[in-house]
């Protein structure tokens, strides 16, 4: 995580014989259980206050995080604001 500016070049060739495997924001949902739009969503929301980890490779417009940054993303998880944080629609008094 971390407050290190992150400059966005072209990636290396995969050595011959070898593939490079990255997490997008499908695998992540699953581990938490959420879809891959609560991940985008997750990504903007807390970007100011709470900003997920930067991805490792981008394929496209696509995102992509080293399997291996697991840890990272699950303590990054379990350190954002918790439900009612921001507000949100206040409850209906009677």
């Amino acid at each position: 995580m971390g407050d290190v500016k992150r400059q966005l070049m072209d990636g290396p060739a995969a050595p011959a014989g070898a593939t490079f495997r990255y997490a997008d924001m499908v695998e992540i949902g699953t581990w938490f259980d959420v879809s891959h739009r609560a991940v985008a969503n997750w990504r903007s929301r807390y970007a100011e206050s709470h900003p997920f980890p930067e991805p490792d490779v981008i394929i496209g417009r696509t995102p992509g995080w080293s399997p291996g940054r697991r840890s990272e993303i699950e303590q990054w998880a379990a350190a954002r604001p918790g439900q009612g944080a921001g507000g949100g629609r206040p409850s209906k008094s009677d």
